[in-house]
């Protein structure tokens, strides 16, 4: 019965490799078959410019690495009151960009919203607990 696990496990990796060359390939296809016809312009990169776009693309897909590390990490109460919170964050940036609303305006709300945020952090703490 030793080899019924290794069929399996040989079966799902065969799978999995063929669909991941299938995938590589049709999408190959497609890409020159849309540059063909027309509907893609496919241009030429010169290394220059790969390579001043480097360290803004590591630093992109380290910032999500970590920010999906750290959110795994929080509890789910904890996410949302975070989440549900950041809200009034942007809101107050947005108003004081566009100069909608004073400074003093814009600095209250946001002193609010820092309030609010820390009431249902305690909260949140506090019922976990």
């Amino acid at each position: 019965m030793q080899w019924r696990r290794h069929v399996t496990g040989l079966a799902f990796s065969l799978v999995f490799v063929v669909s991941y060359f299938t995938n590589k390939v049709g999408t190959t296809i497609l890409l020159l078959v849309s540059g063909k016809l027309g509907w893609v312009e496919i241009n030429r990169i010169t290394r220059s410019a790969a390579l001043s776009w480097l360290p803004g693309s590591l630093l992109f897909v380290g910032n999500i690495y970590a920010g999906s590390r750290a959110l795994s990490r929080l509890d789910i109460p904890f996410f949302f009151t975070l989440q549900n919170c950041s809200h009034p964050f942007s809101y107050v940036i947005f108003k004081v960009i566009r100069r909608e609303v004073s400074a003093l305006t814009a600095c209250c709300k946001l002193i609010r919203s820092v309030m609010c945020f820390t009431l249902l952090l305690l909260i949140v703490f506090i019922g976990s607990k």
